[in-house]
């Protein structure tokens, strides 16, 4: 199966404090794995590496077949990523992160339709600026949103509108944009439950189109099935273990929330009492 991203013998470091240290981390094309692990356990700083928003300090990182080069390059290391290079992979990767990053002022439609700009040419490209789209594009970025239940919120500004329709409206962006790579950080941490559940019902939706991986961090165990065929476990920087999801159990997750983290913060939601200790059955497939 082709590989989506790689890691080894990589190392973040900053100030004197190792944030990361991964020996190594492979991930297919169109597998959905989930990173746990309490604060501090280094999962942010790995979606930001596997992003390009932050150099490795040593070691090797691969993504989208694309090698991203250490920060502190040596002179065997691979050369950082050109700009081209850098705007194509960012095409190519699809981000929901917890500062949802929509344009207020904007409505949901006009911020939908902000994934699709890497797909406009010559005068189409130009036109966008002065926030004119092709009619098609109108229409898809609308049947994005009506998709996820937001049709007749469509030219309300997104500072209006609540948590999960933001949410809602950043999962509507990433249809346009079609990225290979989705990276969700904590894509659920500020919603409701109802709102939960409809945010993480889609992204799987999104995951499943042929060719798509995703990689979330997820702080709620009850999520995992919903998001995720293998689990990460991570502690203070290093991978613990790495599972498929039929494998998990209640005690692997417990005593990885209760490792020491490394930075403090909010406890993580604690593992319910009937997370299943055995195996959950076969393993999810991916497509």
């Amino acid at each position: 199966m082709t590989e989506a991203l790689l890691l080894e013998a990589v190392r973040v470091q900053v100030g004197g404090r190792v944030l990361l240290d991964v020996p190594r981390l492979a991930v297919a094309a169109g597998e959905r794995v989930a990173i746990v692990g309490p604060n501090g356990a280094g999962k942010s700083t790995l979606l930001r590496l596997v992003a390009a928003l932050l150099p490795a300090t040593q070691g090797r990182v691969r993504v989208l077949g694309r090698e991203l080069g250490p920060g502190l390059a040596s002179p065997a290391a691979p050369a950082a990523l050109s700009p081209a290079a850098r705007r194509a992979l960012r095409r190519d990767t699809g981000l929901l992160m917890q500062g949802l990053h929509l344009v207020p002022r904007l409505s949901a439609r006009e911020n939908v339709l902000i994934g699709a700009l890497a797909r406009l040419q010559g005068a189409q490209a130009w036109l966008s600026a002065l926030r004119w789209y092709p009619p098609a594009l109108v229409a898809e970025a609308d049947a994005a949103l009506a998709t996820l239940g937001l049709a007749g919120l469509a030219g309300q500004r997104a500072d209006r509108l609540s948590g999960g329709e933001r949410q809602k409206v950043a999962l509507a962006r990433l249809q346009l944009q079609r990225p290979r790579l989705l990276l969700a950080d904590e894509p659920t941490s500020a919603l409701d439950p109802a709102a939960t559940q409809a945010v993480c019902q889609a992204l799987a939706a999104l995951a499943a189109e042929p060719g798509r991986t995703l990689l979330s961090v997820v702080h709620d165990p009850g999520l995992l099935p919903l998001l995720a065929t293998r689990v990460v476990g991570m502690a203070e920087g290093r991978v613990c273990w790495d599972v498929p999801i039929a494998e998990l159990r209640a005690p692997m997750l417990q005593a990885l929330y209760a490792a020491p983290a490394s930075a403090p913060g909010p406890a993580a939601r604690p593992v319910a009492a009937d997370w299943p200790a055995a195996p959950l059955g076969t393993r999810l497939e991916t497509r």
